[in-house]
């Protein structure tokens, strides 16, 4: 893999884990109702559905470069961008086990993809 194939392939990467975290997220908005009406109403949910179906679009492209196995583990990164965002945005605390969860997590990616370049 030449070093521009594998600089965009990361750069896809960070955007569809990216894209991901914050579909979650905004899924996570529109629970903030106990009537399933309400949540379906909420312009949050569709903000989520979309991002959703970005990210996944973005996976297939990786999908289409990247060995299965790889392609998928790889995308544990939106486990990371998921921490930030919780933090930053919903105000949730940021543990030393989470901290050590997401060092193992960047380490297995970067094992991962020092095997692909």
């Amino acid at each position: 893999m030449t070093p521009q194939k594998a600089l965009i392939l990361a750069v896809i990467l960070l955007i569809e884990t990216g894209v991901a975290s914050f579909a979650s997220f905004f899924l996570k908005k529109a629970s903030g109702s106990d009537n399933k009406i309400d949540i379906i109403k909420s312009p949050y949910f569709y903000l989520g559905g979309v991002l959703y179906v970005v990210s996944s679009c973005l996976n297939i492209v990786l999908l289409q470069v990247l060995p299965y196995a790889v392609a998928i583990s790889l995308g544990s990164l939106t486990y990371v961008w998921t921490l930030f965002v919780s933090r930053l945005l919903l105000s949730e605390k940021i543990t030393k086990r989470k901290v050590l969860g997401m060092c193992v997590i960047i380490c297995g990616v970067a094992l991962l993809a020092a095997g692909q370049v």
